[in-house]
């Protein structure tokens, strides 16, 4: 079996359409944890690769200190304001969402419901290329500003710029769970 077709085993709820008896076993959550403990990625790629193609849920909470802590030194290093500077409690959940909304872009499938995946529009004899990348859509401006309690407006100002600069980081250690899987498994 190629590359391709062991990784989209990988995704939860994946179905192996290859029933031709042989080749490679249908994969366990516990046979990509072996193979991503395996080598030297760095811890925050680790817990990423376990959320999601082993679905290890409770690897969560320390995956969202390690990249809150990763916005937050972003932040201090580029010396970005708090959104809210006298309310403490209240920027401290912006940064936590702001965090989470990042792991969320990464380990969520993101499916466009106008093409359920497919890339392609199809709507009775009308067929053409969708929208979406690749039957993937991301979050819009506005449902991110939400998930992180900010006004639009603000948002398009300030924040999806840095946002989109530590969602760089976050692509880096996804890609390097792909590759560190496709070289073990």
């Amino acid at each position: 079996m190629v590359n391709a077709n062991v990784m989209a085993l990988l995704a939860h709820g994946s179905i192996n359409y290859e029933g031709v008896p042989g080749g490679t076993p249908q994969l366990t959550a516990e046979d990509v944890a072996g193979a991503l403990g395996m080598g030297s990625l760095p811890r925050e790629a680790y817990l990423l690769g376990l959320l999601k193609y082993a679905e290890d849920k409770t690897v969560l909470h320390e995956l969202d200190r390690l990249v809150q802590e990763y916005v937050i030194g972003v932040g201090v290093k580029e010396g970005w304001r708090e959104p809210w500077p006298k309310e403490k409690k209240r920027s401290l959940m912006f940064f936590k969402q702001f965090a989470r909304l990042m792991i969320n872009e990464i380990v969520d499938e993101n499916i466009c419901k106008s093409c359920n995946g497919t890339g392609i529009f199809s709507h009775s004899k009308l067929i053409r290329k969708c929208n979406c990348t690749n039957g993937k859509k991301a979050l819009s401006k506005l449902k991110q500003a939400k998930f992180c309690n900010i006004n639009h407006q603000a948002w398009n100002e300030r924040w999806y710029e840095r946002y989109s600069h530590c969602l760089k980081q976050i692509h880096v250690w996804h890609a390097s769970v792909i590759f560190h899987l496709i070289n073990h498994i």
